[in-house]
């Protein structure tokens, strides 16, 4: 080594390696790559990690019901996680930061507030007091790599960036570690929680509660089937369909008007992360954990700008990097209808936070090339850039008829494209159902009544909770317009972010909080059990909660709060939670949970009462429920035995179980009765 050096910190191998590759690095050593201008080496993401409770002096042996809470270090510690090749790495980048021929180090961690905390985090383990550069990089290509090496700045310009990573590393410690312990102790169970996950965890917890409280309704419509369909948008009862029908089919149908008019169509804005993720889970069934690991990869290759981005947007000062993309897609692919258009529903600083929306870089690949995901996903990001760039307008013309029946009133609506525009990479599938009629023709129709059914609502789709997380108030206060939308988020009004969403929703499943079927989130038992103990506890970290602290934490990155004020904010907190002192009844680790309960959803247990008698009762009996399956039980003449398998599918839903009844097998289930205001369980055939 000769001369004066920079040693390139990579957050990732993958990085290191296409660092390297642009900056023509190519001798490779043990754990990094040298030539005479440049070292890089990498981390392989987080190498540290805070302490635990018990790794601090005076705390090795300490039982976590002896814990005083809240914890609060007096000064936060690190430790290098525990695996071989990372403790390796680490040793091999401190050697590094000991050569006298470093000039300066460069921070490459990704282009975000965690890939600033990750390689910081390690200089200062490591005790470094040199010179530090930043090397930002929104992509991965070669040519930008190359243009950002010349441009770097000062890495103390990134330090809101770190001071936000810390504050928000050190609140998440002090909620989860000390919430954790209190809600163990007093439940008895270990029961892992968060500032994110228990927001999380409640909005699906209550979509739950409202479909399993749903009770279907029925309606009536009346309908027209005869020449053209008409349906009415009224509610009715049975008596009331009637009587409508009756005074409709005394009169003709009459079209009293038709309007037409033709509308310049927007395409929809570019991708952000969550919003690219959501439009693949509903158009794929690519799940979020999935679409995560492919979008990062295909960054990583470098055909894709940093994903991780709350934007929809580009930067003014993008506009020319924008149009090298859009001849290289001419040139490579032959998609010659695109330009560059100056607009600011595509280019708008006012609405950027750190980071563009998603889209293609210079480096196209051979879209054959990739695997079929890849080229999903490559595809969906290269047609929704092409949808905004595209010179032709689209153009529809809205037909809307107005049919009159009587006093009564029946729009039907079409749309017919008379200019593809955008829909030429991105069909929306318009349909014409406006009948070819005049106005003043008339029809003869003949209105029946239809009876129709409440429906109970969906479960939380992916893209419902991620819409959710990313602006909780739209919900909560009917915040609705783009412009309102993104000054929440430039304000910190989110719930967790957008590079941390998907792997808290993963932990929740690992443990067994939620489960996912499909695209759809599923609340668990024990999921449920931790938003009953916190309700119990009258602990509310609920999604108010956290959107202060997620502005608490912007606040840091803003100058206006310091990490002092945040982990005292965040202590008072945890002194106010626990200066509650309410006991709760301990989960039994013991019990084998039977069943749900058909009367008021919780769990069933097995028991046996002072006299022997075993039965099937329901953990909320204390609180009224009046379900008991006893394990003997009278059918007409006979006695039957009900097992703990044949309770077992007896309570699921739809639950029947077979018994042998005067030599012959019949399929019962359980029936409930109401008499007198007493509950009566027996089984009926199925």
């Amino acid at each position: 080594m000769g001369g004066y050096m920079k040693l390139i910190i990579c957050e990732k191998p993958s990085l290191a390696k296409n660092v390297a590759g642009a900056l023509n690095v190519r001798d490779w050593k043990d754990g990094y790559v040298e030539s005479d201008k440049y070292i890089v080496t990498w981390t392989f993401g987080h190498l540290l990690g805070l302490k635990e409770i018990k790794e601090y002096e005076g705390f090795e042996n300490i039982r976590w019901n002896d814990i005083t809470s809240p914890f609060v270090p007096y000064t936060f510690e690190y430790k290098v996680k525990n695996d071989s090749g990372i403790k390796n790495q680490l040793k091999i980048i401190r050697e590094l930061l000991k050569n006298k021929n470093i000039e300066s180090v460069v921070n490459c961690g990704d282009a975000d507030r965690e890939g600033q905390l990750i390689i910081d985090n390690v200089i200062e383990y490591c005790r470094y007091k040199g010179k530090v550069e930043r090397l930002w990089l929104p992509e991965q290509t070669q040519e930008t790599i190359r243009e950002q090496i010349n441009q770097m700045k000062d890495n103390k310009e990134y330090e809101k960036l770190n001071l936000e990573g810390k504050a928000r590393t050190y609140m998440d410690w002090l909620l989860g570690i000390n919430l954790t312990v209190h809600l163990s102790n007093k439940s008895g169970v270990k029961l892992r929680v968060g500032r994110v996950i228990i927001p999380i965890l409640k909005y699906i917890y209550d979509r739950e509660i409202e479909i399993r409280n749903f009770v279907p309704e029925k309606y009536y419509r009346v309908e027209n089937e005869k020449n053209i369909k008409l349906i009415s948008k009224l509610k009715l009862d049975k008596e009331k369909a009637q009587e409508k029908i009756e005074e409709l089919n005394l009169h003709k149908a009459k079209v009293v008007s038709i309007t037409e008019k033709e509308i310049k169509k927007q395409a929809a804005k570019l991708f952000s992360f969550s919003t690219l993720q959501s439009f693949l889970s509903e158009k794929y069934q690519i799940p979020f954990a999935i679409s995560s690991i492919v979008i990062q990869k295909l960054y990583e290759d470098g055909y894709l700008t940093y994903p991780r981005t709350n934007t929809e947007y580009l930067a003014n000062n993008e506009k020319e990097k924008i149009a090298k993309v859009i001849d290289k897609i001419k040139n490579d692919y032959g998609y010659l209808d695109i330009r560059i258009r100056d607009s600011k529903r595509i280019f708008n600083d006012l609405k950027i936070e750190s980071h563009s929306a998603v889209t293609p870089t210079v480096k196209l690949p051979n879209i054959f090339e990739l695997e079929d995901i890849e080229q999903k996903i490559y595809k969906t990001v290269l047609d929704r850039f092409l949808s905004n760039f595209i010179n032709e307008e689209c153009i529809v013309l809205e037909k809307e008829m107005l049919i009159k029946v009587g006093e009564e009133k029946f729009s039907i609506s079409g749309k017919t494209v008379k200019q593809l525009g955008y829909l030429k990479y991105e069909s929306e599938g318009f349909t014409d159902k406006v009948p070819n009629l005049n106005v003043d023709d008339e029809f003869d129709i003949d209105f029946k009544v239809v009876e129709k059914i409440t429906t109970k609502p969906p479960r939380i789709s992916e893209s419902n909770l991620s819409q959710y997380l990313k602006n909780p108030l739209r919900k909560l206060n009917n915040i609705g317009t783009d412009d309102e939308e993104y000054k929440q988020i430039l304000e910190g009004i989110e719930i967790g972010t957008e590079a941390t969403r998907t792997d808290i929703i993963e932990t929740a499943k690992k443990m067994g909080y939620i489960s996912q079927e499909k695209n759809s989130y599923k609340l668990e038992p024990l999921g449920e059990k931790v938003i009953e103990i916190l309700n119990k506890l009258q602990i509310n970290l609920y999604a108010e909660k956290s959107i202060e602290f997620s502005k608490i934490l912007k606040q840091v990155y803003t100058g206006a709060k310091t990490i002092d004020e945040v982990i005292n904010i965040t202590r008072e907190e945890l002194k106010n939670i626990f200066s509650k002192d309410i006991e709760i009844e301990k989960i039994s680790k013991d019990k084998e949970v039977i069943g749900i309960c058909p009367l008021c959803s919780g769990n069933i247990y097995q028991g046996r009462t002072k006299t022997g008698k075993v039965n099937y009762y329901c953990e909320k009996y204390k609180e009224g429920c009046k379900f008991t399956l006893w394990e003997n039980i009278k059918y007409y003449k006979e006695e039957l035995k009900i097992t703990k398998d044949k309770a077992k599918a007896l309570l699921k839903k739809n639950g029947k179980a077979k018994f042998k009844i005067n030599n012959k097998e019949e399929t019962l289930k359980i029936e409930i009765k109401n008499h007198q205001g007493n509950t009566y369980i027996n089984l009926k055939k199925f």
